[in-house]
């Protein structure tokens, strides 16, 4: 009895929710979680959490896997200068890439960081006269504790691999690109509970945040209004419920910049060209904005944040 009362008495979680209050009371500035290193996030999440599973979800060229990126880049900066306060805190971010090479991760860092854009690093354009840049922000990177995993095909893939990484450091953050190349051949492509259930509990078990990115279903391009909404995610509205956070991008420019207006019948010139004005001026406006859409949010409310995209580098950045 005194076992069963030690183990599973509502007294220890009663505990721990007093101790947390405690620490939120003395360290009200202070996130519970790892910082996303975007404030206008963090002030709407309180950081990334242990346990808990947030997916990000967009329709292709909207930049989830470089906001993603982004996010493992600024959770291992923090972890870095965490280290160099104490050796002891020897944290580190896993990024889990099932459709691209460990050298093209790499590249993205290298493009994110140095503000060189990725094409030219690919087809090693303007190379001699940025050369010695691009070498000192790669070897700046190679300092941070980010690992990058490939070559997995399901969740227990995942969960050997962090377990190796374990063994030389601490994992505290993992990134999943994505969703739906995850399960291996007997995964229902029309139903990712299971993979989610195996995601949150691997979440819960390593006590650490885990991103996990989702495409979203096509159709959504079909409705005038093309904010994403979370029945969109592809693939997974039978079950919602292992996701604590869901963040939706949304990118104006990618709906608008192909749809240049045509000239009406019986449409004045005058008019038409303000129509073109009017058009270009919205393309400009919108051109580098990208909406983070809250769609949920276990810890708080719902609600939009505005960020800036270059989609040449892949770099996020928030609004001043």
């Amino acid at each position: 009895m005194c076992m069963t009362k030690h183990n599973y008495h509502i007294s220890n979680s009663l505990k721990k929710c007093i101790d947390d209050l405690e620490f939120k009371r003395d360290h009200p500035n202070e996130l519970k979680g790892s910082s996303t290193g975007y404030e206008c996030l963090d002030m709407k999440l309180g950081g990334l959490k242990a346990g808990e599973v947030t997916i990000i979800g967009a329709r292709p060229a909207m930049g989830k896997t470089a906001f993603a990126i982004n996010l493992a880049y600024n959770i291992a900066v923090h972890f870095y200068f965490k280290c160099q306060e104490n050796e002891q805190d020897n944290r580190c971010v896993v990024f889990v890439g099932l459709e691209y090479m460990p050298k093209e991760f790499a590249e993205k860092l290298i493009s994110l960081k140095s503000s060189f854009p990725i094409v030219k690093l690919r087809l090693g354009i303007d190379l001699e006269d940025n050369f010695d840049k691009l070498r000192k922000v790669g070897e700046i990177i190679s300092e941070l504790p980010i690992y990058y995993v490939d070559d997995v095909a399901c969740i227990d893939d995942i969960a050997c691999k962090l377990n190796y990484i374990e063994k030389e450091t601490h994992v505290d953050c993992v990134v999943i690109d994505y969703l739906q190349l995850l399960g291996g051949e007997y995964q229902s492509k029309e139903d990712y509970t299971l993979v989610m259930e195996q995601i949150k509990a691997l979440a819960v078990k390593l006590n650490v945040p885990i991103i996990v990115l989702s495409q979203l279903k096509r159709e959504l391009e079909t409705r005038y209004d093309k904010h994403p909404l979370r029945s969109d995610i592809r693939g997974y509205a039978r079950n919602q419920n292992a996701a604590d956070n869901i963040l939706l991008l949304y990118r104006e420019i990618y709906y608008i910049y192909w749809n240049e207006p045509v000239k009406r019948k019986k449409e004045t010139e005058d008019h038409y060209q303000k129509r073109i004005t009017a058009w270009q001026q919205r393309c400009k406006d919108v051109d580098d904005l990208c909406e983070i859409i809250i769609a949920k949010n276990s810890g708080g409310t719902c609600g939009r944040v505005n960020m800036h995209f270059d989609r040449n580098t892949g770099l996020f950045w928030e609004e001043k």
